[in-house]
């Protein structure tokens, strides 16, 4: 396989994994009652939206061709079970630790990528850019947690 259908397959997978982490917040958007939430939820819906608007950019540019976004792997699927139970049994700090967990997941999808020899320099730094901006919303997380706290 060649090094470019390599990276344009990497590519498609963190497609994916935006389309499907994007529909995740979207759902929790609908599911949650706190005004705070639902704001976060919305922006990082929106936020993932963008970057999966970037992504598809990218691949086209790359004459490869973007993949549509079908149903909820069993990862994000058991996900938004997790989110939906938390909010039901309103458990605030079990939902916060999945969305960790849903972030951290990410940045390892991302760094995975990002390892890959050849990698354009315009995808690099789009790559980079995003997934910096997941851990810094993580990291704010934290610090607001710990504030609570």
């Amino acid at each position: 396989m060649k090094s470019s259908e390599k990276i344009l397959g990497k590519l498609n997978g963190l497609l994916l994994m935006n389309y499907e982490t994007e529909k995740v917040y979207l759902e929790a958007l609908d599911l949650a009652t706190d005004d705070n939430l639902k704001a976060f939820f919305r922006e990082r819906g929106f936020e993932r939206n963008e970057f999966g608007r970037q992504l598809r950019a990218e691949i086209v540019k790359l004459n490869g061709k973007p993949k549509e976004f079908g149903v909820l792997s069993s990862y994000f699927d058991r996900i938004l079970t997790n989110f939906k139970d938390y909010f039901l049994l309103n458990i605030e700090n079990d939902l916060i630790e999945e969305v960790y967990s849903l972030k951290r997941s990410s940045i390892e999808k991302y760094n995975e990528l990002l390892r890959e020899i050849n990698l354009p320099l315009s995808t690099c730094k789009l790559l980079v850019k995003q997934r910096d901006s997941i851990y810094s919303h993580m990291n704010a997380m934290k610090r607001q947690e710990e504030f609570v706290v």
